[in-house]
């Protein structure tokens, strides 16, 4: 098993397996050559080899055998020190007939239900084995009234039905657990937690799916009080939050790792994000404040004003890890700078006390700049053409933080730091790549950066993502989550702001508080998107947006 999805030739003699880069090359040229796409419907590619699949209903998750039988159990939340617990196969439910001639196999993703039809050779006779699962969002009825449906792009509109059914299949209403980055599929990064939850998968479930994005919060609430604990351990104030968290919420990140700081300012920015879309002041006021005060008073006990007046962040390790512990990295000091911004507003809503110095410090925040190119830099260390990065991360300034910058300096940032990404980096990267580009009315190279969001990663027959192109670690739900958020944030352009505070587009909801709104760029060739059943702040609406950025908004009711 490769992680968690697992393809099982007959042997016959001695085996030799190809490299794992070959491997994933092979698997990837696969969902390169299908010829037709189905909206909800994936195949297998060879008729002659049953292949597993991973499904999960947000509690439990399941490697399923072609024949219906279980090869292994991952439980939400499921920990023995530290290491989420992967449980062995149990007794096999069915015996395999001898010597089928070929295998179909399809897995429906309304349903949730994959069927194995084996043929027999010399036989008129077929059996069927059905994995269905038992519970709600398996149902077709799960998906009535929400969809992101895209005409014009068979190919693109499986991958967005791929993504969707796999992320939810990962979450649960009511659940505190959060989401790893491989889901329920298997105990990668021991199934730990990281900023792939709170600053990726949150946005790509929150604009239509809300009730299952606050697991995410909900586990960041639970483990708070060690977070608490963390910040007196090293001297601070508030909650550091750790790179990595399990069942308690203490770091176990390895090495330098555990410097990632950026982690707490993503978890203030899922809370943040939460209200704006909810307007939900019973969990403001319940979790959304106690999160946001606590990382709050932690960048404003972290941070060093020094003699330029402005205030800094030393010893952090950025989004790109390669390039070693740092002084101000950008994304974490304009995170960070996100996240006071964000507790003086909660504050002010609340009628809640807010720090002076949370004011000070986010107005102050030092910002690293590149004046010879005209765009910010990475971090304190000189920019130079030799700077190579191991993902998006001084691109995260724009989005999800949306910092405001002029189109002229998007774009000198969009192209530069696009070509000095390496190409071995995890998926999500183009996918921010995608969104700029957008956002800039670049339609071909949004396009063809959205196509390299996926195409590379993709593993046939499951549409399994892998976290690599040369790799085959799935199921990569922070890609996938990424890929979504280029068709919610990148080609339909959503915003939620607080009214009075800078947006593009059309407004298309709101309330006295905040509002959504709508800049759409549709690439080439696509005829319409439709996002269905968008959820802001208790109304619930679709949009329907055409090739000339033409927004239609059809209200489906409130919740």
């Amino acid at each position: 098993m490769i992680g968690g999805c697992t393809s099982r030739p007959e042997p016959s003699g001695p085996q030799t397996l190809p490299p794992r880069n070959d491997v994933a090359a092979i698997t990837n040229r696969q969902f390169l050559s299908q010829q037709t796409f189905d909206p909800w419907i994936l195949r297998t590619t060879d008729p002659a080899r049953p292949v597993d699949v991973y499904l999960a209903d947000g509690w439990q998750g399941l490697l399923v055998r072609a024949d219906g039988s279980i090869a292994q159990t991952c439980r939400a939340g499921n920990y023995q020190h530290n290491t989420l617990v992967v449980e062995p196969a149990p007794a096999r439910s069915a015996a395999l007939p001898a010597h089928p001639a070929s295998y179909l196999q399809t897995l429906n993703l309304r349903t949730g239900v994959l069927t194995t039809t084996m043929k027999f050779s010399g036989a008129k006779a077929q059996g069927d084995w059905n994995v269905r699962m038992s519970v709600v969002k398996a149902a077709e009825r799960f998906w009535n009234g929400r969809d992101i449906r895209i005409e014009g792009d068979p190919e693109a509109q499986q991958v967005a039905h791929s993504n969707l059914f796999y992320l939810l299949s990962s979450t649960a209403p009511g659940s505190d657990h959060s989401i790893p980055p491989m889901g329920l599929s298997s105990n990668v990064y021991g199934g730990h937690i990281f900023w792939d939850a709170d600053v990726w998968m949150l946005p790509a479930l929150i604009a239509q799916w809300p009730e299952y994005a606050r697991s995410i919060i909900a586990y960041r609430m639970k483990t708070l009080p060690q977070a608490k604990r963390n910040a007196r351990k090293h001297g601070y104030q508030g909650a550091e939050f750790p790179w990595e968290s399990a069942a308690t919420g203490q770091e176990v990140a390895p090495g330098e790792f555990a410097r990632e700081r950026h982690v707490t300012a993503g978890v203030a920015f899922a809370a943040w994000q939460f209200y704006l879309w909810t307007g939900d002041r019973a969990f403001l006021r319940q979790q959304g404040w106690p999160l946001l005060q606590a990382t709050a008073d932690y960048w404003a006990s972290r941070v060093t004003k020094e003699a330029d007046g402005k205030y800094h962040i030393q010893g952090v390790l950025s989004p790109d890890e390669t390039a070693g512990v740092l002084d101000d990295d950008a994304y974490t000091n304009a995170a960070a700078q996100y996240n006071l911004r964000a507790a003086v507003k909660a504050a002010r809503i609340l009628g809640q006390p807010a720090p002076a110095l949370w004011t000070m410090v986010a107005e102050a925040m030092f910002l690293p700049f590149d004046t010879t190119r005209g765009i910010p830099a990475p971090s304190a260390k000189p920019l130079t053409d030799r700077y190579k990065s191991k993902q998006a991360a001084t691109l995260l300034l724009l989005h999800p933080l949306g910092l405001e910058y002029d189109a002229e300096t998007r774009g000198r940032m969009l192209d530069f730091y696009a070509p000095h990404t390496i190409a071995t980096g995890p998926a999500m990267t183009a996918s921010i790549h995608a969104i700029l580009a957008a956002q800039l009315g670049r339609g071909p190279q949004s396009l063809d950066y959205f196509r390299d969001s996926y195409r590379p990663f993709m593993r046939a027959p499951w549409n399994a993502f892998s976290e690599k192109r040369t790799t085959q670690n799935v199921y990569f739900l922070t890609g996938m989550a990424g890929c979504t958020q280029s068709l919610l944030y990148g080609f339909a352009g959503l915003q939620a702001r607080l009214n009075g505070e800078k947006a593009a587009g059309t407004r298309v909801a709101g309330d006295a508080e905040a509002s959504l709104y709508a800049d759409p760029h549709l690439p080439p060739g696509w005829s319409r998107l439709v996002l269905q059943g968008l959820r802001f702040r208790g109304k619930i609406l679709d949009l329907s947006i055409t090739p000339d950025n033409r927004v239609t908004v059809t209200p489906q009711g409130r919740r």
